[in-house]
């Protein structure tokens, strides 16, 4: 039972978690499937949904679809209504959420009897966060999300205030490209927030009052602000002579790419600045840039900070090619400085 009680343990003091994953079969499935074993046998009640739907898992033999997430008795759970018939588990409907999707208006049930369920859920970080209301009224104790393959739209603190990284063979032949591609994604969830409350409350403020158009904030330490008007690109703003000297720059939305290279190719000043987003999962840069930006002396920072709390690892492809699994723990071990578990390890 090692790793899940490690798991269940690092997860002990937040109500509820999200599971992001490096790519399609990087072993979530296991990690959820171990925590619903675990929290059923120390009978917390447990919320479950996903975000969006996670592909199709059919079985090769007989052309059936088979739905892979085995769930106990008493687990409350959110599911699109298409997919109902898939699901083997009795349950009874405590509500329906009014969320649509292409598979049908999210339900929100809970399980009379044990047995395998299909996940579908929304797909906004807002409609999750609704969803998370509904299930505390219902009286869950936990809820976990079971993330799209995209490891970012996951990883909102709206949504889950802690995040499990699974990562694993099936992202990468080369084991070297698949512990750095990881450890790379670990630092931007791991990121910390350097607002004070009060430049926390001038955010929030401006961002009730600005134009739609308006992406960005210019902070002094104290908290102060100067806007930039509507559409103004990142370096033509960062250039007027009233904002050089502020050092905070509050970002609406993702910081992309093709956002950063105008910045590394302008002669601007980068050291001294700090560009913040509002989480990590804003940050949709590779990570090439991210170190030229970084080496130029620009500080990158969330406004909300998410708690990552390990990373999975499964040796295992689903293309056939497998790691050697004391090797492939040991260099995530190395590259990551948190709880690093591997899911093929523990049977439960």
């Amino acid at each position: 039972l090692g790793m899940t009680r490690r798991i269940s343990e690092l997860i002990a003091g937040y109500d509820s978690l999200s599971l992001a994953g490096m790519c399609k079969n990087a072993g979530k499935t296991t990690v959820l499937n171990y925590l619903l074993q675990a929290f059923s046998k120390q009978q917390t009640s447990l919320g479950i949904t996903s975000i969006g739907r996670d592909g199709e898992s059919k079985d090769v033999v007989t052309g059936t679809y088979k739905p892979s997430i085995y769930i106990h008795e008493g687990t409350v759970f959110a599911t699109a209504a298409g997919l109902l018939k898939n699901c083997d588990t009795t349950a009874e409907i405590l509500k329906t959420t009014g969320i649509h999707t292409p598979l049908g208006e999210i339900v929100l049930l809970r399980a009379v009897s044990d047995g395998f369920i299909d996940l579908a859920g929304p797909s906004m970080n807002s409609q999750l966060a609704r969803l998370s209301v509904m299930f505390r009224q219902h009286g869950v104790d936990k809820v976990i999300i079971d993330g799209a393959i995209s490891r970012k739209s996951l990883c909102s603190k709206r949504v889950a205030q802690s995040v499990i990284l699974c990562s694993g063979a099936s992202y990468h032949m080369n084991m070297d490209v698949v512990v750095s591609d990881t450890a790379y994604v670990a630092k931007l969830l791991q990121l910390k927030s350097v607002f004070s409350q009060k430049a926390k409350r001038e955010v929030e403020q401006w961002q009730k009052e600005k134009g739609q158009m308006e992406k960005l904030l210019f902070l002094d330490t104290e908290g102060k602000q100067k806007r930039s008007g509507e559409n103004q690109q990142l370096v033509d703003a960062m250039r007027q002579k009233d904002r050089a000297c502020l050092p905070y720059i509050f970002l609406e939305g993702a910081f992309t790419d093709a956002m950063a290279r105008p910045l590394l190719m302008s002669n601007l000043k980068l050291s001294g600045k700090c560009l913040v987003v509002e989480d990590s999962s804003k940050l949709l840069l590779g990570r090439m840039i991210y170190e030229k930006l970084c080496y130029k002396g620009l500080k990158i920072a969330v406004m909300e900070e998410i708690r990552l709390l390990a990373v999975t690892v499964n040796p295992f492809s689903a293309y056939g090619h497998h790691f050697e699994k004391e090797q492939f723990l040991e260099k995530m071990e190395q590259a990551l400085e948190l709880p690093v578990l591997n899911v093929m390890e523990e049977r439960l």
